[in-house]
Parts: C-alpha cells; sequence; structure tokens
C-alpha cells in the first residue's frame, strides 16, 4: 500500500533534514509516505505518520518519476523523510537510490533507525550517501513513549558509521518524557564513545502536537543540554527548532572560528575549505562538502 505511495514532495535545503554537515547549501527533493512503525505522542508529522493508506490517499510516483523530477526542480540530491518512509518504502527506496546514484545525484534519509539491519544495508548497497537518525532517549522510556526498542536503532547507527555512510544524530527533546539531564547524558556518552567527538548531534525543540500538549521545550533546558554535551566533549551539538541566531553554526573547536552560519534553513560558508577543515587552523571539523 506504501510503494511509491507519496504523501508528500518538496524540494528543501539538506539543513532541514536536518543534516549540517554533509554537502551544506545544497537542495534535495524530498518525499514522504504514510504511517509509521512508531506510536510516538508527541509526532510533529503526525498528520501523515499517523493516517494508514487507503485507495482515497494513493497518489502513485514511480522511482524514476521522481529522479526526473529531482533533476528538472535542480536538486542535488534525494530524501526520504517526514513519516518513516525510509523503512516502510524500502523497495521503491532502493530503485530511486540506484537510479539517482547513477546520474550524479545523492541520496540520503531521515529515519528512527528502527529497521533490520538487512534493510539498511540495502538502502546503502544502492547508494545512501547520509542519514539523520533519531535518538529518541533512553531505555525504558523509548518503548514506552514510542512502541520501540532502543538497541535496533543504535545498532543501526554503528552499522552506518562502519559502511562509511555520513550520519548525524537527533533528540527531541520533549517536557516530561526524555528532558531528565541524566538520560540526556547517558545519550551523549554513548555518542562520544561509539560515534565519535565529531558526530553532529542536534538537540530539537519539542512542540505541542498530536497527543501531547505540553508546552515547548524551554530554551533554558536547551542550553542546559547543549552544554553538558559540550562538557561531555562532543565538538557539534545544535539546538534546531527555535530560529535563534547562534544555536546552529559550526564554530571550530580547536581555534574557536566560525566556520559555517546558519539561521533557519539558510546556510552560509564563513571559513571552511574544500575539504570540510576550518580554514584558519586546518582543523577537521568533518564537513562533507561537494
Amino acid at each position: 500500500m506504501v510503494y511509491g505511495n507519496v504523501s508528500s514532495i518538496s524540494n528543501n535545503p539538506i539543513e532541514k533534514k536536518p543534516l549540517f554537515h554533509f554537502a551544506p547549501g545544497t537542495m534535495a527533493l524530498t518525499v514522504g509516505s504514510w504511517g509509521c512503525n512508531a506510536s510516538c505522542p508527541f509526532c510533529q508529522n503526525f498528520d501523515i505518520s499517523k493516517r494508514k493508506p487507503t485507495p482515497e490517499l494513493t497518489n502513485y510516483v514511480s522511482p524514476e518519476k521522481f529522479v526526473n523530477m529531482a533533476q528538472k526542480r535542480g536538486s542535488n540530491g534525494t530524501s526520504v523523510s517526514f513519516s518513516e518512509a525510509a523503512t516502510l518504502m524500502l523497495e521503491w527506496n532502493l530503485e530511486v537510490f540506484r537510479i539517482a546514484k547513477n546520474r550524479g545525484l545523492y541520496n540520503t534519509i531521515v529515519t528512527n533507525g528502527y529497521m533490520t539491519p538487512e534493510a539498511l544495508n540495502l538502502m546503502i548497497d544502492a547508494g545512501l550517501d547520509a542519514a539523520n537518525v533519531d535518538v529518541k532517549g533512553c531505555e525504558p522510556q523509548v518503548r514506552k513513549m514510542c512502541g520501540i526498542n532502543l538497541q535496533p536503532v543504535l545498532d543501526n547507527i554503528l552499522l552506518i558509521i562502519e559502511r562509511n555512510v555520513h550520519v548525524e544524530l537527533t533528540t527531541l527533546i520533549v517536557p516530561g518524557l526524555n528532558d531528565d539531564m541524566e538520560c540526556l547524558e547517558t545519550i551523549a556518552k554513548w555518542i562520544l564513545e561509539y560515534a565519535g567527538p565529531k558526530t553532529p548531534w542536534h538537540l530539537n525543540r519539542y512542540h505541542p502536537a498530536y497527543e501531547y500538549t505540553r508546552p515547548s521545550t524551554s530554551l533554558g533546558l536547551l542550553n542546559k543540554a547543549r552544554e553538558m554535551a559540550r562538557k561531555t566533549e562532543l565538538e557539534f551539538v545544535y539546538i534546531g527548532n527555535v530560529g535563534i541566531r547562534g544555536l546552529e553554526d559550526t564554530v571550530c573547536p580547536r581555534c574557536g572560528t566560525l566556520c559555517y552560519e546558519r539561521l533557519g534553513f539558510s546556510s552560509r560558508n564563513v571559513a571552511t575549505d574544500t575539504d570540510g577543515k576550518c580554514r584558519e587552523c586546518g582543523y577537521d571539523i568533518g564537513i562533507h562538502m561537494i
């Protein structure tokens, strides 16, 4: 019911995924479908993720047509996002990735990471270049909140790294559910130990949605979480969904130079070389330029 059954298509800045350290300043034709394999009560895309595909909602787009659309719109790549289309439209994604790769486009996904390693390997083999993976919290919170287990997600993050695919991580901090500083510190330490200090971590602000009506995450809590992560020695921690200048900039951890400036979904290269290093001191900030 979801093979090529598209709920939405839009040409978006890669920063919207969010992917900050992969192909900055480029555009990705982004596609979503219906449904999800998790049951988060705070889902920010509930209008499509909580609707089951029906004949009335069918809007079929073939892989070939989708890649053609990307080229006609001047996109630099593709992205499977919005809902958990990375998993639920697996077979369609594989065809899209192969076609796009053959035409010189990159391929990305935004995913909760809850899939089999076999499915993930298939996407990587087909031409997956980058992924943003949700780390929704700690156990047993994730199971209680979203009905999925955390360990397969963590295992898949490691698999992505082992296969040399670019990865960035996102945690939507939801008041009363996963905003415990001890849990967030546990995530930060896991990232440091297993993914490495240069792995970007996006701490995103929750806004009331679907079944969850608590007020939006406070900026104070987000800043506290960011400072904790930096003290844990993570080098690139960003605060998203707030629209405040400076919170999504990339600053060189060695010399403090502003390397990439961002606001909203726009970005500006201030001092980053074509090889992804700080122009002032040569530190490798891990930005994959294309």
